[in-house]
């Protein structure tokens, strides 16, 4: 009997734990209202679209599985990605041209508001001490592990609302650019109706037009991925 109820003890410890972590992660997705693959990762969480252009957030099956990591605060990181438009187009032309650690830092903000707005201080200061034990180091364009620690602390008490954090979107706008194509126009050259004569070498005309390939700037219009904060 003494046996049967600590089995029974046991399984329903198993049955809370499970609904803890359903409804830890239920909840933030219901929050982020995007969907949250499992697999491995070598980058522990990222912010991916599929093939369609659908967004979601990928994370690695050891990062899931680790209970003492801050993974909601890494959920919303990447959740971050996508609302502040870094998964754009101009978003990853951004980050490839030296923004990485400014979009790095920007998540960081953006979650720590939000998790601190939603009580979530918990996984916000695990996430300090992950990122301050980095110190000074930090891979290449990445910010350094002080600089995120201290970012995500003013973060978290600066007061953002729920609502401003959330209020970035993209939208689609109208740009002018300039393109250049190849036309063919008449184009003045030498003249090619030249002779020697009693009177020297002489040309007909001061020189001919004939057609030929010219490269002209042409003043176009396309439509852009725009990030808006309200």
């Amino acid at each position: 009997m003494k046996l049967l109820t600590t089995m029974l003890g046991v399984f329903l410890l198993f049955l809370a734990h499970s609904a803890q972590a359903q409804a830890m992660f239920a909840g933030f997705d219901d929050f982020c209202k995007l969907p949250v693959v499992v697999g491995d990762d070598p980058q522990t969480a990222s912010a991916r679209t599929d093939q369609y252009g659908r967004k979601y957030i990928h994370m690695d099956r050891g990062a899931m599985a680790n209970w003492t990591a801050p993974r909601i605060f890494v959920l919303a990181h990447e959740c971050a990605h996508h609302r502040l438009g870094h998964t754009s187009a101009l978003g990853h032309l951004e980050r490839y041209t030296g923004g990485t650690a400014k979009q790095e830092l920007e998540a960081d903000c953006w979650a720590a508001r939000v998790l601190a707005q939603a009580g979530y201080h918990g996984d916000i200061k695990r996430m300090m001490l992950q990122t301050a034990y980095m110190g000074h180091f930090a891979s290449p364009g990445y910010p350094t592990g002080t600089q995120r620690s201290v970012n995500i602390g003013e973060c978290a008490a600066s007061g953002g609302s729920l609502s401003s954090a959330s209020s970035c979107r993209e939208e689609l706008v109208s740009e002018q650019y300039v393109d250049y194509q190849t036309v063919i126009q008449p184009v003045p050259g030498p003249c090619q109706h030249c002779s020697y004569t009693f009177s020297g070498y002489i040309c007909m005309h001061p020189y001919d037009v004939s057609p030929a390939p010219v490269t002209i700037p042409v003043t176009k219009t396309r439509m852009v991925s725009k990030t808006v904060c309200d």
